[in-house]
């Protein structure tokens, strides 16, 4: 049966079809992808903020008071970083302020943007009241 338009609309649905179905599926990607690349920055923070705490708790308390053993907080916070595989940068501030940056590359799961998340991680501690400075770094 002719409808008059002279047009055929045979197919028109198919390339619909695959037009959203292209669109769900880059959706589906961006989202899978954007999403492995949250969890690896909250990796990355995590293992940061471990270590700085490893290397807050290496405390001296042989004295009169508790004090903050720099020597001790860094190798434990490199040693923290050392068991989790995970390269990174432990500095004190102060022989009192513990700060540590990882930085790692992760594979992406999909890879439709990019084949690697690049992600750094950072965190601070500090050791509280009751504690007094010995010096710092030598």
């Amino acid at each position: 049966m002719n409808t008059g338009h002279g047009l055929d609309d045979r197919g028109s649905i198919s390339v619909m079809a695959a037009i959203f179905f292209s669109a769900a599926l880059l959706v589906l990607a961006v989202v899978v992808d954007g999403t492995g690349r949250m969890r690896a920055i909250s990796r990355a923070d995590a293992i940061a903020a471990e270590a700085a705490r490893a290397a807050v708790s290496a405390v001296d308390t042989r004295g009169g008071s508790i004090t903050v053993d720099a020597r001790a907080a860094v190798a434990a916070a490199r040693d923290y970083l050392a068991q989790a595989r995970t390269p990174g940068s432990v500095d004190i501030d102060g022989t009192r302020t513990v700060h540590v940056t990882v930085t790692f590359d992760e594979p992406a799961r999909i890879g439709l943007l990019h084949a690697r998340y690049h992600v750094t991680g950072t965190a601070t501690a500090q050791l509280g009241v009751g504690t007094r400075d010995t010096g710092g770094l030598p």
